[in-house]
């Protein structure tokens, strides 16, 4: 079977899929409806991983499969570039995307317009990380922005549409920015093509200079807003804390990874992209401590979640920079790369998790308030859930968030901190960074479970009592998806933690031919680290007490009001695109 055909079934399959799916809205009602929107959802989520499964051999040899579409002649035609990357942030997104629609037939939304919009998005996601032309990468990126407002607006909480409406002008206003920096490549080097923008570079005496630098600053802005690195977060939170729970989970899970993994092949290819990689591996150190101290301090349960979204993601942009800075050609920038993508694959699985495990039970409870809700598994029992399902997948997400043994996010959290220390620029200083920002998750979630500690016993009175402290309490919608969903990323969590040495071997052979089958020389179980462990556990639920004290709630409520405004995400990303260029110039400048 020719792989040249086989690996356009993750854009094709899904768009496929999409067009069945409208037919079901258009001209099919009420059983047959279902039956024909189900299918389109089966041939563009589930029938990929057929070809994901039949090119991995190829893929896992380091074997690359590149051309141009339609054999139009190179510097023509839209490259594309499929190897070991592209196959492992598809599976990355068909895992989470699958279990996020089936977790959507529960709790929502549904119908042939939200499948074929899912799938529409889906199939972005596997031409983002197949396009070699940059052209065709804003084509990608803004697809997967404008599927992604109409899924946030897709709610109906009060406030959706004006969080998917400021995601919308940002972004689209990045994008503009992103041309602009388009434009300015294009006009030094005559080429559209990754390889030809970077030989074009190479070609000039001064790397492009000043162009050169601003035009990268522009397109790597543009893209870290969708990354939601600090200070580029500001859509963030209210994007994921009022967006269905299947979609915050896609959104925090894939969509914010997508867009930093393919930038990857940019910074690559470019004379000065080793320095941009560094710059933002200071940016995710930051990130990581920063959001998680504002999500200590939210009072909304998918508020703070959101905010660990940044936190995490400010873990994998750190790794993921400094492999970049050294090099991916390089052994230690191939073991930061495989770590990156580890926690990144960890992350989607456990965040997932938490955001539809979290989404059920306030949807039980008619509550997001982390300060009022208590007896969450109480209330989910008498609303029909006899198994405590959903509780269990958030217990498993928590323990995984804040790298508890032997969960996945303990011994990811492991690989990357033991190699930013190893071979990252300032790597001790690194080190301690996410350290501390692993006692803020810990006190965070502490925080958190607190919705699901029984009743005081002033509180237990008696039924109308529990009605008046939960008026908008609506009935649990405890379906099999749903609760298959959560049982499935909660099996993902642990089987990851415990084959880690397996799965990242395996990662890294895909990243790179010359290093199949190495071993990282860990032992993530070892005496040191459960120590680690330990002292951070109990430094985590110091700082809960100490946060949950009288001058602890004050702090906390101060950093939550901070005053926010919508023309202050403009001027964030102008300032860290002044800072890029600088950082840029200073650095090749002797």
């Amino acid at each position: 079977m020719n792989l040249e055909g086989i690996i356009f079934a993750p854009v094709i399959l899904p768009l496929l899929g999409a067009a069945i799916v409208f037919l079901a809205k258009v001209f099919f009602h009420n059983k047959a409806a279902k039956i024909v929107e189900y299918s389109g959802v089966f041939i563009g989520l589930f029938l990929p991983w057929a070809a994901f499964f039949y090119v991995l051999p190829f893929v896992l040899n380091g074997g690359a499969i590149t051309g141009v579409i339609g054999h139009w002649y190179k510097g023509v035609g839209i490259m594309y570039r499929f190897d070991g990357l592209a196959w492992m942030v598809n599976i990355l997104g068909y895992s989470i995307g699958g279990a996020a629609w089936l977790n959507s037939l529960s709790s929502g939304p549904k119908g042939p317009s939200f499948s074929a919009i899912f799938l529409i998005q889906t199939a972005a996601l596997g031409a983002t990380m197949m396009t070699a032309d940059i052209f065709n990468l804003f084509v990608c990126l803004e697809v997967l922005g404008i599927t992604s407002y109409i899924l946030v607006a897709n709610s109906d909480k009060p406030g959706a549409s004006l969080a998917s409406f400021s995601y919308l002008m940002v972004s689209s206003t990045a994008m503009v920015f992103f041309l602009l920096g388009l434009f300015g490549l294009y006009r030094l080097t005559g080429s559209l093509s990754y390889n030809g923008i970077a030989e074009g570079l190479k070609a000039l005496n001064d790397y492009g200079g000043p162009t050169a630098f601003i035009s990268l600053s522009l397109i790597v802005g543009a893209i870290t807003i969708r990354v939601a690195v600090m200070p580029l977060y500001g859509w963030l939170p209210d994007a994921h804390a009022l967006a269905p729970h299947s979609i915050s989970a896609v959104l925090s899970g894939v969509l914010i990874k997508t867009p930093l993994f393919a930038m990857t092949r940019i910074l690559i290819l470019f004379p000065i992209g080793k320095e941009a990689g560094q710059l933002m591996s200071y940016a995710g150190a930051g990130t990581a401590l920063i959001a998680v101290i504002i999500a200590l301090s939210q009072k909304d349960a998918k508020r703070l979640l959101a905010y660990h979204s940044i936190s995490q993601i400010g873990y994998i942009v750190c790794t993921w920079g400094a492999s970049i800075a050294l090099g991916t050609s390089t052994k230690p920038g191939v073991l930061l790369m495989g770590a990156a993508f580890l926690h990144a694959l960890y992350h989607a699985l456990f965040k997932g998790l938490l955001f539809l495990s979290i989404g059920s039970t306030v949807d039980a409870t008619g509550q997001r308030d982390v300060y009022l809700l208590r007896g969450s598994v109480s209330i989910l029992r008498s609303s029909g859930e006899r198994i405590p399902i959903t509780f269990l997948g958030f217990l498993v997400g928590a323990l995984s968030i804040c790298a508890i043994p032997p969960f996945n996010g303990f011994t990811s959290k492991i690989a990357m901190t033991y190699l930013l220390k190893t071979y990252g620029h300032h790597g001790s200083i690194i080190y301690w960074i996410l350290t501390f920002s692993s006692v803020g998750t810990v006190a965070s979630f502490i925080k958190l479970s607190r919705i699901y500690w029984p009743l005081k016993k002033q509180d237990r009175t008696d039924e109308s009592r529990d009605k008046n402290t939960l008026p908008d309490k609506r009935q649990y919608k405890g379906k099999i998806p749903g609760a298959l969903s959560i049982s499935l990323l909660a099996i993902l969590c642990i089987a990851g933690g415990v084959k880690t040495p397996f799965i990242y071997s395996t990662v890294v052979s895909l990243l790179s031919d010359s290093l199949k089958g190495i071993y990282l020389g860990i032992s993530f179980f070892s005496w040191d680290n459960l120590v680690k462990t330990l002292f951070i556990t109990a430094a985590g639920i110091i700082l809960f007490l100490g946060a949950t004290g009288k001058q602890g709630s004050s702090i906390l409520k101060r950093i939550r009001e901070r005053p926010r405004s919508f023309q202050g995400l403009f001027v964030s990303y102008a300032f860290a695109t002044a800072v890029l260029v600088s950082w840029l110039y200073f650095q090749k400048t002797p």
